[in-house]
């Protein structure tokens, strides 16, 4: 099992003096001789740093940002793993992965309820102003969504997560890919990232477009598991952008953003539906009803506000196919370090499963 022995420093501690105004992720820069090994160490640090950097931002609350800032870290993490997953010892692995997954566990309900309350409830509301069941349904919402912030405050000055935090910090630090220290890891690990992020990223691409084929007659289930191959080229496309030119990288991740957007929505739909029955589940006599009825609103208004919405995607995915892959081109160092692309706003879609 993985030792943290020797790491402290203020890693220790879950928040200290630090700013509660929530971060963005600075995704590492490579050069042509960077390593694969180099390449997860440094997307490994740089997904910890942004994931600590939004700590005070939750535990005060200061914005809804923060909790999505969080989690799009932790899903970053352990889509590194997964990246490199047979390269790495399969026990580290998937003790990494599974206390990775247990965050976005404890994460996740405050973020589907900030989602659900600007991005699905809100505009049905302003469009609905007279409708009084809708501010039932509010009301309820933010009552949970209290609780769910409350869960995720608990998870984050708890032991076990800053224990993971500590546990991939010294991992990423020492390389420490192996438990035996003389064990380097399979030669794979050291062939240039460029060699490296070729192979995963056009790997990616072809189960993206294998799971998008007739993309117009997809169902919605379906449609989903294309929202998550996408997201995954997404994150392999992120890492590993710095290597290629600037432009060319910058316009094919604009085009996957989009596209993983407009999928969201129907993702934040489903999550939607599923949190409301559990709020309608719980309440009683004409609150029941009343709730009952709210959810009906709700979902008669995307019906109708949704009805051109299938032609936009398909638009999207032709788009998509449509654009070169650019990681076949070569791989050049950069001029400066890329930036990640514009994030999205506070209260937009998760792109991250």
């Amino acid at each position: 099992m993985l030792d943290i022995s020797g790491a402290g420093g203020d890693m220790a501690h879950p928040v200290r003096s630090r700013s509660s105004s929530w971060k963005k992720a600075r995704l590492p820069v490579f050069t042509p001789e960077t390593t694969a090994a180099e390449a997860l160490a440094e997307i490994v640090l740089s997904g910890i740093i942004h994931l600590r950097g939004n700590e005070a931002c939750v535990l005060a609350r200061a914005h809804v940002e923060g909790v999505h800032q969080m989690r799009v870290a932790t899903r970053r993490l352990r889509s590194s793993l997964t990246i490199y997953k047979d390269l790495l010892p399969a026990e580290e692995r998937r003790y990494l992965a599974n206390e990775l997954k247990w965050l976005i566990g404890e994460l996740g309900p405050a973020r589907d309820w900030d989602v659900f309350l600007a991005e699905v409830l809100g505009p049905v509301i302003n469009d609905l102003p007279d409708e009084g069941t809708l501010g039932l349904l509010r009301s309820e919402a933010e009552d949970q969504r209290d609780r769910a912030y409350e869960r995720a405050q608990a998870a984050i000055r708890s032991e076990r997560y800053v224990g993971l935090a500590l546990l991939l910090s010294a991992w990423a630090k020492g390389h420490r890919w192996h438990e035996h220290a003389s064990d380097d890891g399979p030669p794979e690990l050291f062939v240039p990232a460029t060699v490296f992020a070729r192979e995963v990223i056009d790997g990616r691409y072809q189960e993206a477009v294998l799971a998008g084929e007739g993309f117009e007659s997809l169902s919605e289930k379906q449609r989903h598991a294309v929202r998550i191959q996408i997201k995954k080229l997404r994150y392999a496309v992120e890492f590993f952008g710095s290597l290629y030119p600037k432009k060319t990288f910058a316009n094919y991740l604009a085009t996957l953003k989009k596209l993983q957007d407009g999928l969201g929505t129907n993702n934040d739909l489903a999550v939607a539906r599923t949190l409301v029955a559990g709020v309608i589940k719980s309440a009683r006599g004409k609150e029941k009803a009343r709730l009952n009825y709210a959810a009906g609103v709700v979902v008669g208004w995307y019906s109708h506000a949704f009805d051109g919405r299938k032609s936009d995607l398909t638009q999207l995915w032709q788009g998509f196919r449509q654009s070169e892959p650019f990681w076949n081109e070569g791989a050049s160092a950069p001029e400066k370090a890329v930036e990640p692309a514009p994030g999205p706003s506070p209260a937009a879609t998760d792109p991250e499963a």
